[in-house]
């Protein structure tokens, strides 16, 4: 019985370390939900930077994207801050979950940037975790 628990736990981490999560904040300002991916089993990766995350993204396989949306209108040629990172994830790994985190006042801009990429699911910032955790699960 203790060998049967040991493989199953083996196998859970074996499981759980194929889960990779890339979560990109810019602005912040709500509660940091990595506990919620490891619960979940997910291994987090957390970048600040958008250009190291899309360098990230060009080196590693995730299964998840979590990005944080917003929009400045300084941007000459983009329409946000996560285009580069949506652009290199559409031709590096195109089945990766991509979830977009916003706050409403980006809605219009959001709406537009969402008729040049695949976006799976958006939430609206302040968001509950129990949210977030639907969103992860569903279709796993």
């Amino acid at each position: 019985m203790r060998l049967l628990k040991i493989g199953l736990m083996n196998l859970k981490k074996s499981f759980m370390q194929n889960n990779k999560l890339l979560f990109f904040i810019d602005e912040g300002g709500f509660e940091d939900p990595s506990d919620l991916f490891i619960e979940l089993g997910y291994e987090i990766t957390i970048e600040t930077n958008p250009r190291k995350a899309t360098k990230l993204a060009k080196i590693n396989q995730y299964d998840v994207l979590i990005a944080e949306f917003s929009y400045n209108p300084e941007f000459r040629d983009r329409v946000s801050n996560i285009e580069s990172l949506l652009a290199t994830l559409e031709n590096s790994n195109p089945k990766i979950k991509v979830i977009v985190l916003f706050d409403e006042i980006y809605l219009p801009q959001l709406t537009q940037f969402k008729k040049r990429y695949r976006i799976d699911n958006t939430l609206t910032i302040p968001f509950a975790k129990q949210q977030l955790k639907a969103i992860l699960t569903l279709g796993n």
